[in-house]
């Protein structure tokens, strides 16, 4: 291929590049980019509303859900930044990287369930930029729902170098829209608000109510997880992997740690509003009585949107396309996953149900993905630094044994609307230990049979 038909770091076209390997020629970049790419991924409204459901839904104080949800994002984020490393590695997006510890037909469940999540997140966030949108303009909510589909489908199908450059140009105006509310939001809130027994999903006093806290902060960090390397792929192979972490932990961990407990404290500012049937944008202006402050706060939320969106449908099409092995470009792949996704956000109308729908659907992501990681991590703390080809990766790994074994554990630890396990009704004050008890348990296994070593047969095609 000639220099000047690289792909390299040209915004303005169309990534040609899948899901296969990343060739030295077309790398570009530095990590300290993958700052503003997750700051501004996560400097969104969902995020806030992370923060609000742990107080409003499950009656926190504030002081208690401020530490459990700066706990959560420090664990969660500390696994992105790791697995964000294997960009530059192995040149591959993170479903790919998974064929190594899982195999090529062991890494399918895990693939198809990275693909859903993106189309959930892709649904849940284009229902809050829409209500945003709705507000600016005051147009109805189809309306605006249709707008903010077609810009984020136009940013994902463009692909990983316009991604990279429309996040970074975001960061800062996101920072100061968000800091607008954050100033008025923590001049009014009390931190002395204690526990709430009347709450909403309130089950097990104080100490459930910090466990939840710490359990929807680390739900939320380990949805990006299975895409940490799709972002950092196209580094160049001698990338410095310690600031490859540090630059994704950072850019993830300060904003939503700033905007979990902003949301939290919105429920002691704005006394008086029913936060589980408010929408997203009623309780904003619930908080931000002066209207042109509101209307720069409405515009962040709307283009933290599309900050996140676009790379929920980008991941998604990547999962997508490793799942279920099409024979499709990436491209055509990222808008088959938003029109799938547009359909779910058409139900958004409701708030009352999206509001349960959101919670359940972070605790859900912790049940699969924080086993995955788990399986995933310690695959490649004992693989060391010696070289792999996750294209070539044998049909199955002892991962897909690990992973198993980690959801079978934590089952009955599950504690949410639709399910609850055993030990979960039996000990409510516990909250939701099942992420905890699935990350130890796959980490285990992955270690005790990574050292024995299957069978030649087992790891073969």
């Amino acid at each position: 291929m000639s220099q000047e038909h690289l792909y390299k770091d040209h915004v303005l076209e169309v990534e040609p590049t899948g899901i296969e390997r990343v060739e030295d020629a077309q790398r570009h970049g530095t990590p300290r980019h993958l700052f503003g790419v997750w700051f501004s991924a996560n400097a969104e409204i969902a995020t806030w509303m992370v923060g609000l459901l742990v107080t409003a839904s499950y009656g926190t104080s504030l002081r208690s859900a401020a530490i459990g949800l700066v706990l959560g994002n420090v664990a969660g984020f500390a696994v992105l930044g790791v697995l964000g490393t294997m960009g530059p590695r192995f040149g591959v997006p993170q479903m790919v990287a998974g064929r190594l510890a899982f195999g090529r037909s062991g890494n399918v469940a895990p693939a198809a369930l990275s693909f859903l999540a993106g189309v959930g997140w892709f649904a849940i966030n284009t229902v809050f930029g829409a209500y945003a949108l709705q507000t600016i303009a005051g147009w109805p909510y189809l309306l605006a729902l249709v707008v903010m589909l077609a810009l984020q489908i136009v940013i994902a199908v463009y692909g990983y170098n316009f991604i990279h450059f429309f996040e970074r140009a975001s960061a800062v105006l996101l920072a100061l829209g968000f800091l607008a509310l954050g100033v008025v939001t923590f001049s009014r809130a009390d931190w002395h608000v204690p526990f709430n027994p009347h709450a909403q999903a309130a089950a097990g006093g104080p100490a459930a109510g910090f466990i939840f806290a710490t359990a929807l902060a680390f739900s939320y960090a380990l949805g990006w997880v299975p895409c940490a390397s799709d972002y950092s792929r196209y580094l160049p192979r001698s990338t410095d992997a310690r600031k490859v972490w540090w630059y994704s932990f950072l850019g993830c961990t300060l904003s939503c740690i700033v905007l979990e407990i902003m949301g939290a404290a919105a429920v002691t500012a704005a006394r008086g509003v029913d936060f589980t049937t408010a929408l997203p944008t009623q309780a904003v202006s619930a908080i931000l009585t002066t209207g042109w402050i509101a209307k720069i706060v409405l515009c962040a939320i709307v283009l933290g949107t599309l900050t996140a969106n676009c790379m929920n449908l980008y991941s998604g099409a990547l999962a997508a396309l490793v799942a279920f092995n099409v024979r499709i470009k990436r491209a055509a792949a990222a808008f088959s996953v938003g029109v799938l996704g547009a359909l779910l956000a058409v139900g958004g109308a409701t708030w009352s149900s999206m509001a349960t729908y959101y919670t359940n659907f972070l605790l859900i992501l912790s049940y699969w993905a924080s086993p995955w990681a788990a399986v995933v991590l310690v695959d490649l703390w004992m693989r060391g630094r010696a070289d792999a080809d996750p294209e070539r990766a044998p049909r199955w790994r002892i991962g897909a044994i690990a992973w198993i074994a980690g959801l079978v554990a934590s089952a009955p630890f599950w504690n949410q609307a639709w399910f609850a396990g055993p030990i979960a009704r039996a000990y409510p004050q516990l909250g939701d230990l099942s992420y905890y008890v699935g990350f130890a348990v796959a980490a285990a296994v992955t270690a005790l049979l990574g050292r024995a070593r299957l069978p030649a047969a087992a790891m073969q095609d």
